[in-house]
């Protein structure tokens, strides 16, 4: 009985293996109604797990593989997504993941975007992550925006709360929204280059230029609805923005300065962000800023009887003044000078700068109303410099 069991156990093992081989190899078979692609599904939806890469591998050298080697790359992956619960941790199932993965890169298969962004969330595995991370910018993510920029807002959360920054995973999020993200990206971008610094900062700023959509009329919408800081910091990026027009420029600068004067006060971002805009409106010579930088003189002028260390944004405001081609631009200008010239006398030695800064404003303006308050400061005992001002914007009048 032992001599039996010992000759007929390799025989039953023989026995297994023929009908195992003979099983599977007539599967490589294609059948005349199926196509190649129909054959090799079907060859790998019945092999094992460890079979599964043979079979992918063995496809990959096909000569008609550019025909159908996409397909069965997202058909493996399908795989992979409906048993990974089952098999996240296994190695062949790995295996089979990055082959495919690699497959739908090699032959750009656009179909298997949504199965790749399926895959890259449902595994945390870096290597299945960076392998999927490699391919998706190369295939058309436009349907996938949504998901992507709740991702990144999802790390940009995680990153604020303490968690480090993944640079790699990062940029090619910001590639992919470069690539095929719209109006709905820009929030997230935004956010991004606030957050991080650097390369990082660098390439989300990028990636905002890049996006499809209206850009200006985003940064008008953060200047006008968001916190000080952000307001500060899409004026800026707006401004470094080459393809602006003067015109966009000059109504950026008009919202940052109606943002600014509605939060008045000496947070740094407030005070940057109109002494910004008031420079702006300056080289535009925006004219319909006009109502804002009135306001925003008078407010300058009140700082500067409290404390005239903030000299500063009160020239600024009158330079602004001085390029806006406007009688209402003038009249202020030369009701300043004039109570001036009245205690021309007791001109105080920090006055003497602004008192300058309103005649050449007034020269640059032009208008022959303000001859009489120029013509008087001329004659009042200023310091010459002051006097020869005066006349020099006397010369400048037109008549």
């Amino acid at each position: 009985m032992s001599f039996f069991r010992f000759r007929i156990l390799p025989l039953l093992f023989f026995a297994v293996q023929v009908l195992l081989f003979g099983f599977v190899l007539p599967l490589a078979a294609q059948t005349p109604e199926e196509t190649i692609l129909q054959s090799y599904e079907r060859i790998f939806i019945r092999s094992s797990l460890s079979m599964k890469i043979n079979v992918l591998s063995d496809a990959a050298n096909d000569e008609a593989a550019d025909e159908f080697y996409g397909p069965l790359c997202d058909l493996a992956l399908r795989f992979v997504l409906e048993n990974s619960s089952l098999f996240r941790d296994d190695p062949d199932m790995i295996s089979i993941t990055v082959i495919a993965v690699r497959g739908l890169g090699k032959y750009n298969y656009h179909p298997a975007a949504e199965t790749l962004w399926q895959t890259f969330m449902r595994f945390s595995d870096r290597v299945i992550r960076y392998e999927i991370l490699e391919v998706l910018p190369s295939l058309d993510t436009q349907p996938l925006t949504g998901r992507i920029n709740e991702f990144l807002v999802d790390l940009n959360f995680r990153y604020s709360s303490g968690q480090g920054a993944d640079a790699q995973l990062l940029s090619t999020l910001f590639e992919l929204l470069k690539r095929a993200g719209d109006d709905s990206s820009y929030p997230v971008l935004f956010a991004s280059s606030l957050i991080y610094s650097d390369e990082i900062e660098k390439e989300a700023i990028r990636a905002l230029y890049e996006v499809e959509g209206d850009f200006y009329a985003f940064c008008i919408s953060v200047i006008l609805n968001n916190p000080p800081a952000e307001k500060l910091h899409a004026f800026k990026l707006a401004l470094a923005k080459d393809d602006f027009a003067a015109d966009k420029k000059g109504m950026l600068a008009e919202a940052a300065l109606e943002a600014a004067l509605a939060l008045f006060s000496d947070r740094n971002e407030i005070r940057e962000l109109a002494e910004s805009s008031i420079r702006v409106i300056k080289e535009t010579e925006w004219i319909r800023a006009l109502p804002h930088v009135l306001k925003y003189y008078n407010q300058s002028f009140a700082a500067y009887r409290a404390d005239s260390l903030r000299i500063q944004p009160l020239l600024n405001a009158v330079f602004c003044l001085g390029s806006l081609k406007s009688a209402e631009a003038a009249n202020p200008l030369a009701l300043q000078l004039g109570l001036y010239n009245s205690r021309a006398g007791t001109l105080r030695i920090e006055d003497v700068e602004v008192v300058l800064a309103l005649i050449n404003a007034l020269g640059h303006l032009g208008y022959k109303a303000s001859y009489d308050v120029l013509h008087n400061a001329s004659i009042q005992p200023y310091p010459d410099e002051i006097k020869d001002a005066a006349r020099k914007a006397l010369t400048a009048l037109q008549w």
